[in-house]
């Protein structure tokens, strides 16, 4: 059995005649008519019934048939992803993007890129705070999407955007929009945990006193806040509706604002090659 044979034997089925798959492939009639013989001989069964005017497959045929053309389809996809590899196209592309990301509007403008290398297997996850970096700096991403916590010299970025995180607590927590810390620590700080195995965790904006709950995301920090149980700061796209709704009220704590903005970038390091595809997404940006 060749490929070829298993493509004027599909061409035969598709084009319903003998001679419409011999014009549809540039082949002669007896070439297409010898390959399907050589087919049935090989495994001993008929493929088309021969008592009609027209070739209609029989059962072992229909099977037959379907299995063609996955074996022809991933042949095809085969040969597109030698090309690709040849050319120096990644086989495989990892993103990290932080968790302080708004992840729809940053999808929609990733997805041409990944549609178009089909043959590339993408894989995108999401970090926080110094594991961002790490996955970096440990080549196990090629490119993030986060701020420049951590970022080095090493490093290169370039600013798509900002995020702007606001210091919220239900309202009626506290007295008034502005307090101490030593109000502060009257309920708990709550905190997303570091992602990063590294000892070099992120302490940014964190009181010296009080109480403190981590927690692995910004969606249970929210509820956790919206529940009165603790306050902190929590990207705005995270909160809009909550905002504008007053079931959290922004806050300032002695030492850190009420709101604050930081660069969106898009990070990698120096020291790895840009393939093709890391290229596509830094001169999209």
């Amino acid at each position: 059995m060749t490929q070829e044979q298993l493509k004027m034997f599909i061409a035969v089925v598709e084009q319903g005649s003998f001679r419409g798959a011999a014009k549809a492939i540039f082949k002669t009639q007896p070439t297409i008519s010898n390959a399907i013989k050589k087919l049935e001989e090989e495994f001993g069964f008929p493929l088309f019934h021969r008592d009609s005017y027209r070739p209609s497959l029989t059962k072992q045929g229909e099977a037959f048939y379907k299995q063609s053309k996955r074996v022809i389809q991933s042949l095809e996809q085969l040969s597109v992803m030698g090309h690709q590899l040849g050319a120096g196209i990644e086989p495989k592309f990892t993103v990290v993007i932080s968790g302080i990301v708004e992840l729809s509007p940053l999808l929609k403008q990733i997805k041409p890129i990944v549609l178009s290398f089909p043959n590339t297997d993408f894989s995108i996850s999401t970090e926080l705070l110094s594991g961002v970096m790490e996955r970096v700096d440990n080549n196990e991403a090629d490119l993030a999407f986060a701020t420049l916590y951590g970022a080095e010299s090493k490093h290169e970025w370039k600013k798509i955007g900002e995020v702007e995180l606001v210091n919220v607590v239900a309202p009626g927590v506290f007295p008034g929009e502005s307090v101490s810390q030593l109000e502060a620590a009257q309920l708990p700080q709550i905190v997303v945990r570091d992602t990063g195995h590294s000892g070099n965790k992120g302490n940014i904006s964190l009181l010296e006193v009080g109480r403190r709950w981590l927690v692995n995301d910004y969606h249970t920090k929210k509820e956790l806040t919206l529940a009165g149980l603790g306050w902190g700061r929590i990207p705005r796209h995270f909160i809009e509706d909550e905002l504008k709704k007053s079931l959290l009220v922004p806050i300032n704590v002695e030492g850190i604002k009420a709101f604050s903005s930081f660069d969106l970038c898009i990070i990698r390091n120096r020291e790895r090659a840009l393939g093709p595809i890391a290229s596509r997404f830094w001169n999209f940006f």
